[in-house]
């Protein structure tokens, strides 16, 4: 297998910031990319966290430091594998330079509202002039034009605005937000496969283009069953909350301990009587209530509660092992730092103990996926601000140093916000 990972010759210079497109981007240096963020001391990533003194974010110890912005778990996250530098764009030298690295670079990315990259001065046609095959991705909340286009959002405002909110919810309850935020990720990873599919055209076709992503819609492609049968029918999807039309049980059910849940899902009369001789209670397999599915749908409540009691007393990793062992669907509810114990993501190598120069060593979430030709595994910090500010602007533009000490003077580059 070889060492090299197959975007080693791809270069892209990035202003994207806070999740999607951070994440977006990381996804590129996963895959071997040299991935150049791009900030302003005066706008640093808003996912850095506060800095003094308005302290906000989730440091080693609950300690900002002298340095949080560097410190932050939520920037250090998403930014694995890339090269920091700044700039302040609002100096023309600074846009000079950005356009010198575009030059140089494969894919130009952000994830800005429509109207920065033209305050900027840096649409297509200006950055094709100085790389005519350049690619560029725009992923701002909804998209580069329409009545939209010009209003910042993020996962939070995205959700309503797909219409996955008004699917989340338990019956007869208000809408609700997810709490994850799921459209920032997916939109992150539709983004990466259209720049794959950029980076595939124009080694057969030689030119680059303009990918405008809509992160509002990419997020309805995660509830296109519902918008299929609104579509046909007319009728809105309700909420419903873990109830499912061809499932019974399915739900996450409660577990000894404190908030500890289990998600359990009987797809067929078999399973629902496996499920019951687990249970110790095989007469629920015949009772007239509960031997198809017709009759566990329209008793769904007492049903919920005949599991719940079975489950309120056990442990949930035993609950799953026990119904796994006999090809129920069954999982434990973990959180985040249960994950990182996880035997299955262990097994696969999935978190990567990433050493950081101002957090120290960390586990940190790999990619998902494995590659057949390649075994090279990628475990190089989040950038701390400014970090490769003059080793890019010396050695990937030619810059004198005494220039790149100028800017730096005049605050156009620096690692101080």
């Amino acid at each position: 297998m070889s060492a090299r990972l197959p975007l080693e010759h791809v270069r892209a210079t990035v202003l994207t910031q806070a999740w999607a497109g951070a994440f977006a981007t990381r996804l590129l240096a996963d895959m071997g990319a040299e991935v150049i963020q791009v900030e302003a001391l005066s706008r640093i990533d808003p996912w850095r966290g506060g800095y003094p003194p308005r302290l906000s974010g989730t440091y080693p110890d609950g300690d900002g430091g002298e340095r949080p912005f560097d410190r932050n778990a939520a920037f250090n996250s998403v930014n694995t594998g890339k090269k920091g530098i700044t700039l302040d764009l609002n100096y023309p030298e600074a846009k000079d330079i950005l356009l010198d690295l575009v030059s140089a670079s494969d894919i130009f990315a952000e994830n800005f509202s429509a109207r920065v990259l033209p305050n900027l001065g840096l649409e297509y046609p200006t950055l094709r002039e100085a790389n005519p095959t350049i690619i560029l991705l725009r992923m701002g909340a909804y998209g580069s034009n329409g009545p939209y286009a010009n209003f910042m959002g993020n996962g939070g405002a995205i959700e309503p605005m797909s219409g996955i909110t008004s699917l989340l919810g338990y019956r007869g309850g208000p809408p609700m937000n997810s709490g994850v935020m799921h459209s920032d990720p997916f939109a992150g990873l539709m983004a990466m496969s259209a720049m794959m599919i950029a980076l595939h055209h124009r080694s057969r076709a030689g030119r680059g283009q303009e990918i405008d992503l809509s992160q509002q819609e990419t997020s309805i492609g995660l509830i296109a069953d519902s918008v299929m049968r609104f579509s046909m029918s007319g009728a809105a999807p309700q909420r419903r909350g873990n109830f499912h039309l061809r499932m019974a049980p399915h739900a996450n059910y409660p577990c000894r301990g404190g908030d500890e849940w289990v998600a359990i899902a009987a797809r067929s009369d078999d399973e629902w009587a496996r499920l019951c001789a687990v249970m110790g209670r095989p007469q629920l397999a015949s009772d007239p209530r509960f031997r198809d599915l017709a009759g566990r749908l329209a008793n769904v409540e007492a049903l919920d509660e005949i599991v719940s009691e079975w489950t309120r007393a056990r442990d949930k990793r035993e609950i799953a092992d026990a119904l796994q062992s006999e090809s129920i669907p069954a999982a434990a509810v973990l959180d985040a730092t249960e994950l990182s114990e996880n035997p299955q993501l262990a097994e696969r190598g999935f978190f990567q103990d990433i050493e950081h120069p101002q957090t120290g060593t960390f586990p940190y979430a790999g990619v998902g996926w494995k590659l057949s030709r390649s075994s090279a595994i990628r475990s190089r910090p989040a950038p701390t601000l400014g970090q490769h500010s003059r080793r890019v602007l010396t050695e990937h533009l030619g810059m004198a140093p005494v220039d790149v000490d100028d800017l730096w003077e005049r605050g156009i580059t620096g690692d101080t916000p």
